[in-house]
């Protein structure tokens, strides 16, 4: 069976029906016991959780740089809060432009700098921190699809974001690792959201035979040109504390779930490399890819195959929902349109089988 996130274990279930578990030893992959830690529902409620403390400090809302290629639906919490925010372009290596991010600056610097590493490949965070020096801004690095510290990764930034909830199988669980000693960010307040239905699917697919589930290919737009439906992210910003507990007992198997997303996205490419007209964005093998992401030719390819695979039941998405502000300007970010219109993800979860996902990419192409 091919699900679209992988499911939990009887163990880490046994855990979230359990008691709750201390903070520390659920962050512990992704901070040192120095550091100081702040859990969110969502990693896209400590965008406006940095925002507001720093308006605490400086008496107004920040200006909030943020890459054209990003995902809307991540800055609703932000929106909501009146962040004033930029779009700066990115090239179509990922990486920002920074002669334009000068540019920019020069008409009104950013005060927070989010910079990305996408899809799992490391970004160089030395450059933005020079650029963030430079115009004395402070560093926010999204490490949101990458599953734990590699060298170049989560080691520069002021904040450093983490988002266990999409890799591992847990419904919640975002985090702030704040680095720097004069800043900080406030706990989030108000109840968590429920889990009654999250456990209720999951119990589900567990239990189910895998013919009786409807496809995993069905979530989501159905079109490689549609977005998700906008409506911003309504969870509450508080992480439920048995989601802490369910963490911790995945911890022993990130070795295991790095090997199997690499395993996965390896033997995916090489059934997907036998059509033409595509190429993988970068080497899968080289990291723990959080898609196996393909650079088509054309956009028509990229939608023909979307249906293709999507019809055999592989799930496969566009990324991202990009912001209004970003397709207003068609021009300025051109390079974001082209990505969004040329990129194809594929899921390679560790809930996945190499050889179920080969077989039916293969029967599909």
């Amino acid at each position: 069976m091919i699900t679209g996130a992988p499911l939990p274990s009887w163990t880490e279930l046994a855990a979230l029906l359990g008691g709750g578990a201390n903070g520390g030893l659920a962050a512990s992959p992704w901070a040192s016991p120095a550091d100081r830690v702040v859990w969110f529902s969502r990693s896209a409620h400590s965008l406006a959780a940095i925002a507001a403390s720093w308006q605490r400090r400086h008496g107004r809302l920040p200006r909030l740089w943020i890459p054209d290629y990003f995902c809307n639906a991540s800055l609703g919490p932000s929106r909501r809060a009146g962040v004033p925010l930029t779009f700066y372009p990115v090239g179509q290596d990922l990486a920002p432009d920074w002669e334009e991010c000068r540019r920019l600056a020069r008409a009104a610097a950013p005060d927070l700098f989010l910079a990305v590493h996408y899809f799992g490949l490391p970004a160089d965070m030395a450059v933005a921190l020079e650029f963030c020096r430079h115009e004395g801004a402070l560093l926010i690095e999204d490490c949101a699809h990458v599953l734990a510290p590699v060298p170049g990764v989560g080691e520069t930034g002021a904040f450093v974001l983490w988002s266990p909830h999409k890799h591992l199988a847990v419904p919640q669980g975002g985090l702030v690792v704040c680095r720097d000693p004069d800043e900080g960010v406030d706990l989030p307040s108000g109840p968590s959201p429920s889990l009654r239905g999250w456990l209720a699917k999951r119990l589900v697919q567990k239990l189910a035979p895998g013919w009786l589930l409807p496809s995993a290919s069905r979530q989501g737009p159905q079109r490689f040109e549609d977005d998700p439906p906008e409506g911003g992210l309504a969870d509450s910003p508080s992480l439920a504390p048995k989601i802490r507990a369910m963490l911790a007992a995945s911890l022993r198997s990130l070795p295991r779930v790095a090997a199997a997303r690499r395993h996965n996205a390896m033997a995916l490419l090489e059934v997907l490399s036998r059509s033409p007209g595509w190429e993988p964005l970068f080497d899968p093998g080289m990291v723990t890819p959080y898609r196996l992401v393909m650079r088509c030719k054309s956009p028509d390819i990229a939608s023909e195959r979307f249906d293709f695979h999507r019809s055999g039941g592989i799930p496969v998405e566009s990324w991202p929902d990009l912001a209004p502000e970003v397709r207003a300007e068609p021009q300025i970010h051109a390079r974001a349109l082209a990505l969004r219109a040329h990129l194809l993800c594929f899921f390679v979860h560790h809930g996945m089988e190499a050889l179920e996902l080969a077989r039916r990419s293969a029967r599909v192409g």
